[in-house]
């Protein structure tokens, strides 16, 4: 992953988003176990995966909550995890 990362390849690789955090993920770099690459498949089941990534979401869009009196605060909100 650090050498995907280093020499640029990482840019080309093709993605899959993760669902409640918007970001996506590599599906495949050169010398690299797929199924590491997305947290998803390191859980012995999908429905314990999602469970549990609702629970973190949530717990970040409660704590980011108090950032939201100023413009910079509202962006971080807005860019945060969605339910």
């Amino acid at each position: 992953i650090i050498d995907a990362i280093l020499d640029g390849s990482i840019l080309k690789a093709p993605t899959k988003k993760v669902p409640f955090f918007d970001f996506e993920v590599p599906t495949e770099l050169p010398n690299v176990n797929p199924a590491i690459l997305d947290p998803r498949d390191t859980y012995a089941s999908a429905a314990e995966w999602e469970e549990k990534a609702k629970d973190l979401a949530a717990r970040f869009i409660k704590n980011f909550k108090k950032y939201e009196g100023n413009e910079a605060g509202k962006a971080l909100v807005a860019a945060g995890p969605k339910l």
